[in-house]
């Protein structure tokens, strides 16, 4: 056999070998995610799996004392914990689900704790009961907040919870913040994101107007004023102090380019099809895995940016939303 046959076999041999271990991950893929939707079925249609109590804890950032709350379930042993962070002008508890005195956030920490997940729910600086003014807010703030809650949950927390499988989950805003958190430490597990922002200037454009931006990014450095925000052009009656760093956050982050760089551990991203804010779904949700290497799965729900939480009797597009979430943070988040 001469030297260009010989070149020509093993050229052949290894592209066979590279068919071969694709064919081999896909179909590892596919039994993954058949797994997850196999607990998800368990899980959605099951009981309460566990009692659970909740705790108030504090720390240091920046010279910000945030709080923040512990739910833990009653298993007798230490649970992986999930960190969730609030969307845009939210906070740790959000709004009143109806007919309940349990509020949005409380929601999902209860339901997940019922399941053997702890979490710990924080308010970033300038939010709910943390120090500071919202006018500070910044993505960057948040990021470095939220990287502070992995930092205390695993020197300080560590005797609670498994504080070796970290899984984050984030809504809207906080969707990116949970993606570029996940970037920059190396030490999550896992992340979930909510009809998560992947393209910020987009986003921000219809949320604050044109108009809005360009005064935003006229603010002197250090300087804020009040933002009427829209949603559809329609005004929501809802108007924010936002700074000068928010505004220059808009084009200096970019989640989704984060994640491709440096996060290639779990995602799974959860959104609805008939999201006004950030759209047209699932086409934005789906930047996230088209730029992410790695075990991943989209949830495509039939409701609205903040998922239908106010449906009566039951926000079934809510509950789904958590029990999906619950179902991968379950299986990835190994104990």
């Amino acid at each position: 056999m001469n030297l260009v046959k010989k070149v020509s076999c093993l050229i052949f041999l290894f592209m066979l070998v590279l068919v071969l271990e694709s064919a081999d991950f896909n179909k590892e893929r596919r039994l993954k995610r058949e797994k997850v939707d196999e607990i998800y079925a368990y899980i959605r249609h099951g009981g309460t799996m566990y009692n659970w109590e909740e705790r108030i804890v504090t720390f240091e950032n920046e010279g910000m004392t945030l709080v923040n709350t512990l739910v833990l379930p009653l298993t007798g042993q230490k649970c992986p914990v999930v960190l969730i962070l609030n969307g845009f002008g939210g906070d740790r508890k959000e709004v009143i689900m109806p007919g309940t005195s349990e509020y949005y956030w409380e929601r999902l920490s209860r339901m997940l704790a019922e399941l053997g997940l702890a979490s710990l729910r924080i308010d970033f600086r300038g939010s709910g009961d943390s120090g500071g003014e919202y006018e500070m807010t910044t993505f960057s703030t948040q990021i470095s907040d939220a990287l502070a809650a992995l930092k205390h949950i695993r020197l300080k927390l560590r005797r609670l919870v498994a504080w070796r499988n970290i899984g984050i989950l984030g809504f809207s805003q906080g969707g990116l913040v949970a993606a570029s958190t996940a970037a920059r430490d190396n030490q999550v597990d896992s992340v979930v994101l909510w009809s998560p922002v992947s393209s910020p200037p987009i986003v921000y454009e219809g949320l604050l107007t044109k108009e809005g931006l360009r005064q935003g990014l006229a603010l002197p450095e250090g300087g804020y004023s009040t933002f009427p925000i829209y949603v559809n052009d329609e005004y929501i009656n809802w108007d924010l102090p936002l700074g000068k760093g928010f505004f220059d956050d808009i084009y200096r982050i970019d989640p989704v380019a984060e994640v491709h760089k440096n996060y290639n551990g779990p995602l799974m991203v959860v959104c609805g099809a008939q999201d006004p804010v950030i759209w047209p779904q699932p086409s934005m949700s789906n930047l996230y895995l088209l730029h992410h290497e790695g075990f991943e799965k989209l949830v495509l729900l039939d409701a609205s940016h903040d998922l239908n939480w106010w449906e009566v009797p039951v926000p079934e597009k809510l509950h789904d939303a958590i029990y999906w979430s619950a179902a991968w943070f379950l299986y990835t988040l190994d104990y």
